[in-house]
């Protein structure tokens, strides 16, 4: 006859705390948004770890990543379990997690969400000894007469001999450029740095290549400005012109203003029939051709910006909804959004062959400027397409925003189409590019665009002052950034999600002077007072709280993004 089946009883040894607070208080990264807090856990003898440091955790079942944030000597809990063992990762000071913790509440995300991009980001580690600084915030605006990187490179050297300095740039192009031993340089991510400098410098703040597209969706300027208060590092803004935002901090004395003096030689005029150049810029520019090259800056890259039928007007569209474009003369018709080609596109109102352009692409343009300045060398640069060997004196260079070859231009010329985007940000684009641009060269600048454009005259004076404050005057009495904050909300049931919003509105849950919108397609839109901003967003911190404890799907939101609505 067999024995009965025994279990044995599996047995832990007991483990040896640390003699000094064995207790710690740690951030683990849980994956879920309600569980956003400190854990306790004990530390064994055998580690030797200290606030700041990286540890790895038993957490319901699996291992997960923490942060020591203290080291106790007693625990309220009956029962702690102890750490697995202490992980590699860079240190993080009590400074830097107040940072974080500023960061996570600005854009009301757990602060994992911040630690998690810290620890993932991949950029170079410093070199440079930590710096202290004092704070300082400044804004200075660079002049015409010095090339951009020039400029950064004497500002940021000069800056290098009294601290440890970053410089922080929007675009990977700019940052291979001023890679050096003095200083570092880094793109926006590096503005959650763990180390600790004695200054930080922002280029283009303005820039749109400055938002976080991930969580937590922020801004380098204002963790910046968030890193001068808690670390009291001094940070330095470096552009040609302000943003709005950085423009209204200026007005009301936060950041200090350091103006550039010059003047530029502008030749502005408006192409009345549609054409690519009006006549009146035709002999200014051939005479800038002949003194070297000159820079045309176009609206877009492709040949036609869409389509439409040549015979009825109607656009052409795919069966997904996305419009027709051409991306070269002898290209067939494709679909912005499933790339769907139409070899033999037909009309689908009045089945006409014939297809009308509606806007000029780069490609197209290159034709047209090739018929009128003929036995002349034309270059296309694209962020598809790069100009290779060397550029020709007699020669025109069209390029599209942001890839135009450094060098010296007889002349730069910007076509129509660069201003004419919908949105709320487009003007501030164009004022930002048509100033970068024109350091370019020390000739004339050409604008196809009416001579009494506001942008005209502050290029002129090389001062944008006037233009930002009359667009700060419109934006303070519609009440909507930088004069308001914006949530932006993407959900799959928003319909519902407005009703529960409006209703909590009624209520007195959120401040009465939020205004909120049901954009359509899944959107949302929220502008709520600076004065009541830790209200709203401690408002939607806790709806998305609320939500994850139930087990619903988390709502996709931006704090500030770059695009209104």
């Amino acid at each position: 006859m067999s024995s009965p089946l025994k279990l044995k009883s599996e047995r832990v040894g007991k483990v040896t705390l640390a003699e000094q607070n064995p207790y710690l208080s740690v951030l683990v990264d849980t994956g879920v948004f309600h569980l956003d807090q400190e854990f306790d856990y004990s530390l064994p003898a055998k580690f030797d770890l200290q606030p700041g440091n990286w540890v790895s955790v038993p957490f319901h079942g699996r291992n997960c990543l923490g942060l020591i944030v203290a080291r106790n000597a007693n625990t309220e809990i009956s029962k702690v379990s102890p750490i697995n063992r202490g992980v590699k990762g860079a240190f993080i000071s009590s400074s830097h997690i107040e940072l974080y913790r500023a960061v996570a509440s600005r854009w009301a995300v757990p602060i994992f969400d911040v630690l998690r991009f810290v620890t993932k980001y991949k950029g170079p580690a410093s070199t440079l000894k930590p710096g202290h600084g004092e704070g300082k915030r400044s804004y200075l605006q660079l002049s015409r007469d010095k090339s951009e990187i020039s400029a950064i490179k004497e500002v940021a050297s000069k800056l290098a001999k009294k601290g440890s300095t970053l410089v922080i740039v929007p675009e990977a192009r700019l940052m291979n450029l001023l890679i050096n031993e003095e200083f570092d340089v880094a793109m926006r991510g590096s503005v959650l740095t763990p180390h600790r400098y004695t200054n930080l410098i922002v280029v283009r703040e303005e820039s749109e290549h400055h938002y976080e597209i991930k969580s937590p969706g922020f801004n380098t300027r204002d963790v910046a400005l968030l890193r001068a208060a808690s670390l009291k590092e001094n940070v330095l803004f470096l552009g040609y012109t302000p943003s709005l935002e950085m423009a209204k901090l200026i007005e009301n004395g936060f950041v200090t203003y350091k103006k550039a003096s010059g003047k530029v030689e502008v030749v502005a005029k408006p192409a009345l029939q549609g054409e690519l150049i009006p006549s009146a810029l035709i002999k200014e520019f051939k005479s800038a051709l002949n003194q070297g090259p000159v820079l045309v800056v176009a609206p877009s890259k492709g040949y036609g910006l869409a389509i439409s039928c040549a015979n009825c007007r109607n656009s052409a569209k795919c069966k997904c909804g996305g419009k027709l474009t051409k991306v070269s003369k002898q290209a067939a018709p494709n679909c912005v959004l499933c790339n769907q080609s139409f070899p033999e596109w037909r009309c689908l109102f009045c089945q006409s062959e014939k297809i009308y352009l509606q806007g000029r692409g780069i490609e197209r343009i290159a034709e047209e400027f090739g018929k009128v300045f003929a036995n002349t060398a034309i270059h296309i640069t694209t962020a598809d397409k790069q100009i290779e060997g060397e550029i020709p004196n007699r020669s025109i260079v069209l390029s599209t925003i942001g890839v135009a070859p450094i060098i010296q231009y007889s002349a730069v010329m910007f076509l129509d189409g660069l201003n004419s985007a919908s949105d709320m940000r487009s003007e501030e684009r164009f004022l930002s590019n048509i100033f970068r641009y024109s350091t370019l060269t020390t000739g004339k600048i050409l604008i196809v665009e009416r001579p009494e454009h506001p942008a005209i005259a502050a290029l002129t004076r090389w001062n944008p002052a006037n233009w930002i404050n009359r667009v700060l005057k419109e934006h303070e009495e519609a009440a909507i950034p930088p004069y308001a904050r914006h949530i932006l909300i993407r959900s799959n049931d928003s319909d519902r999600m407005y009703t529960g919003f409006i209703s909590a509105l009624r209520d007195n849950r959120i401040p009465a002077e939020t205004r909120i919108y049901n954009l359509g397609n899944g959107t949302i839109s929220i502008f709520f007072t600076i004065k009541h901003a830790k209200e709203v967003l401690e408002f939607i911190y806790e709806f998305q709280r609320r939500r994850s404890m139930s087990g619903k799907e988390l709502l996709k939101l931006r704090v500030d993004p770059y695009q209104l609505g």
